[in-house]
């Protein structure tokens, strides 16, 4: 068990505060949600550029979650019995197949892809959408189209 104690990065504590408050939030829990928010500015301040990002590595990446880090979550929750993990886990890897067909249509067509048209993100799952509309209800979570954003395209 030791051997999977590390030392968190700024961007993962990020996300994990971040998804904290959400979750925190979601319960009615303002207090705590604040302070988890709080928290994920902090280490979000704190984050470091990636020197050598790229399209191929993070590709890589999401191929290196789909070909493994999904399989070895879900044999962990399964033996924890945890059915919440596992639910999410359903979402993460189909939002990650997603994310990757984008990346490989993006790769094809360029800033074509995105002409004319939006990027939409669930609040929920991080399923991504491309299109004029968001959909009614997430493909993945099934949450009605008000908690699906558009993302501005200055960050796209």
């Amino acid at each position: 068990m030791e051997d999977d104690v590390r030392v968190m990065t700024s961007d993962e504590l990020g996300a994990l505060c971040s998804n904290l408050q959400k979750a925190c939030a979601k319960q009615l829990r303002t207090e705590e949600a604040a302070l988890f928010g709080k928290l994920a500015s902090y280490y979000d301040q704190h984050r470091k550029a990636e020197p050598d990002a790229s399209y191929q590595k993070l590709l890589n990446r999401i191929n290196e979650d789909l070909g493994r880090a999904y399989a070895q979550a879900n044999e962990l929750a399964g033996l924890a019995q945890d059915r919440g993990a596992l639910r999410a886990l359903v979402w993460a890897e189909k939002v990650s197949k997603l994310l990757k067909s984008l990346l490989v249509r993006y790769e094809k067509q360029k800033q074509g892809l995105l002409e004319n048209t939006s990027v939409w993100v669930c609040e929920i799952c991080g399923f991504v959408y491309v299109g004029e509309q968001p959909p009614q209800v997430c493909p993945i979570c099934k949450v009605p189209s008000f908690k699906i954003h558009a993302v501005q395209k200055e960050a796209i």
